[in-house]
């Protein structure tokens, strides 16, 4: 197979659905083995078959990035598998609308081991391949409730938040060993989780008539995928340290004037 990405090696944690799925079949189309991961492997497996049916090559390991020993060993397994790592998507996340007050620790650890620890496990992991190996790229799927709040998230809106400032170090540090390290923060996505949570009536209004988008619809999973694509790739070689907003516009506006009381 052709392609940007033909020869080279990737990892997508939560690699089984949405972005994570879209991302994974991204870089297989463009010629990138791509090892998923993630913790229920039906669907794993799932991702693994759509992109062996579009004549791409993907493999799975069960893996929670939260557990320290499962990253490494999933990395481990990467590594002896390949010579090189040569792109890691940090996507692995879970979300939690529990309100601030009503918080216990242990919902919010697992919010926060998931989605930033997790991330800065693996992170770790792979980097220290790629410092032996000549350098890569890794990447982020933070949010942009990274950047603003969006309703009782106060655990996952840390997380992402605190994604961005890790993304921000890591490209510092990391620069100088061939590592390029960045974010993509997507805004509200159409995904199955947002089919089945809103149903077929609003689903229609928020991609035809979204009133607080400025393009009027939701995101795109491929269109994060595509994202994740230019970033890891040699057309991106200069950009390291950024957080790619894609929510079609909604973060362009603070909608001031638009709620102001009439005369």
């Amino acid at each position: 197979m052709t392609g940007r990405f033909a020869g080279r090696h990737v990892i997508v944690t939560g690699g089984g659905r949405g972005i994570g799925r879209a991302t994974a079949l991204a870089f297989a189309a463009e010629g990138a083995e791509v090892l998923v991961l993630g913790r229920t492997v039906a669907d794993l497996e799932e991702t693994v078959r759509q992109v062996s049916d579009a004549g791409g090559v993907a493999w799975l390991a069960k893996c929670d990035v939260s557990d320290e020993a499962q990253a490494e060993d999933a990395v481990r397994a990467a590594a002896e598998r390949w010579e090189r790592i040569d792109v890691l998507i940090n996507n692995a996340g879970i979300d939690d609308d529990t309100p601030f007050l009503e918080i216990d620790r242990a919902r919010w650890r697992a919010i926060i081991d998931t989605n930033l620890t997790g991330a800065f496990l693996m992170a770790q992991a792979v980097a220290r391949r790629m410092a032996a190996t000549g350098g890569g790229v890794i990447l982020h799927t933070a949010s942009i409730d990274a950047s603003g709040g969006d309703g009782p998230y106060a655990a996952y809106n840390a997380s992402k938040a605190g994604l961005l400032g890790l993304n921000r170090t890591m490209a510092l540090e990391l620069a100088a060993l061939g590592i390029r390290s960045n974010c993509v923060s997507p805004g509200f996505t159409h995904t199955a989780m947002t089919e089945q949570a809103v149903g077929p009536k609003l689903l229609d209004y928020l991609n035809g008539s979204f009133a607080r988008v400025p393009m009027k619809r939701l995101v795109r999973t491929d269109e994060v995928a595509q994202a994740f694509l230019f970033l890891a790739s040699d057309q991106a070689s200069a950009i390291t340290g950024i957080d790619l907003r894609v929510d079609a516009g909604l973060t362009a506006n603070w909608y001031i004037l638009e709620t102001l009381p009439d005369g």
